[in-house]
């Protein structure tokens, strides 16, 4: 499997991808994972591998430093010899010269001089890396090395820690990683030392699920539509506590989305279907202005249809109709359109 990066929220989300069958066959991708969970498992899994052999691997850290210093230190011990070497034989070859060759004895002495300089130069450089080695295995940075140890889970989970030096840490300890993506995800870790480790993680749910508004809230929708409009649900719905799947209260948009996805009829559909009238189908039954209607409705009178209020602006229009033309009361409701 490789590993495939997304950008997602001003971040990049890693994915397993096995894309053989991609590359090669021009197929589909046979399995993929989402990396998050499956780094905090291997992660929680290499912290309580680390955690009993701390101190032991402090403590070798401390070992293998100490026989390199040693190591370098000799080195550098026969470089300087083998210069002192050739510093003295060319101060030799300069005095056994007839100092009457003056061209021979000037080049055997620019020669002498360039043997003492690099000399000179190797003394101080040994002479420093000796005071470096003796600050590096004194008893505070031994100190700084056992509490490395004890830190590891802190060096882990630090941000600072690059994508970079965790796969180096991994890399010295886990031979690879082995995923089987079914109903979970199945996790082989073979350790260096020849342990194979199995666990199981739960499978992230895909992104299309997880936005998916549960059935319960759309039943509950469906039952509120019957006696309220978009914006009464949504207050009903953070009152009785739901959120969307971002954990967002429900506003007027999110209801009207959810009900047009699922093919719920609204409010004013099923008042519609009910036999109920808009406002300007009654004006137009009762040959009165629509305000009238609305006046009406506000103030319940289901009854004084005949008797107009004072400031009804159709009252002329009105005044010119005969009783005997003018539109009976009838019993019904009045819905205005959404």
């Amino acid at each position: 499997m490789r590993v495939h990066y997304e950008p997602f929220e001003g971040r990049l989300r890693r994915y397993y991808v096995c894309n053989e069958a991609v590359v090669r066959h021009a197929g589909k991708h046979c399995q993929w994972v989402r990396g998050a969970p499956v780094d905090e498992a291997v992660s929680a899994l290499l912290l309580e591998a680390m955690a009993p052999a701390a101190i032991d691997v402090a403590l070798a850290v401390q070992q293998e430093i100490t026989h390199r210093v040693e190591q370098s230190a000799a080195l550098r011990d026969t470089q300087l010899q083998r210069a002192r070497y050739e510093a003295e034989l060319a101060r030799r070859r300069y005095l056994k010269v007839d100092p009457d060759n003056r061209l021979v004895a000037d080049a055997l002495e620019a020669d002498w001089n360039a043997r003492l300089r690099d000399l000179d130069a190797l003394q101080r450089e040994h002479e420093r890396q000796n005071e470096a080695d003796r600050s590096l295995l004194d008893e505070p940075a031994q100190e700084r090395i056992r509490a490395l140890a004890a830190d590891f889970p802190r060096i882990w989970n630090d941000e600072r820690t690059g994508v970079v030096e965790r796969k180096r840490m991994l890399g010295l300890l886990i031979e690879d990683v082995t995923l089987l993506v079914d109903a979970q995800v199945n996790i082989h870790i073979p350790w260096r030392g020849g342990r194979t480790q199995s666990l199981s993680v739960t499978r992230p749910r895909p992104m299309s699920v997880i936005r998916k508004t549960p059935a319960q809230v759309v039943s509950l929708m469906n039952e509120l539509l019957e006696t309220a409009n978009d914006r009464q649900i949504a207050a009903r719905l953070n009152e009785l506590g739901y959120r969307n799947w971002r954990g967002e209260p429900f506003t007027l948009k999110k209801v009207m989305l959810v009900r047009r996805t699922y093919g719920l009829k609204s409010r004013y559909e099923r008042l519609r279907e009910s036999g109920m009238l808009t406002g300007e189908e009654v004006a137009q039954q009762l040959g009165v202005c629509v305000s009238t209607v609305h006046q009406l409705g506000r103030r319940a009178f289901s009854s004084a249809i005949d008797t107009p209020p004072t400031t009804d602006t159709c009252t002329n229009r009105r005044a010119k109709t005969s009783d005997s033309k003018r539109a009976p009361a009838v019993d019904m409701v009045v819905v205005r359109p959404d």
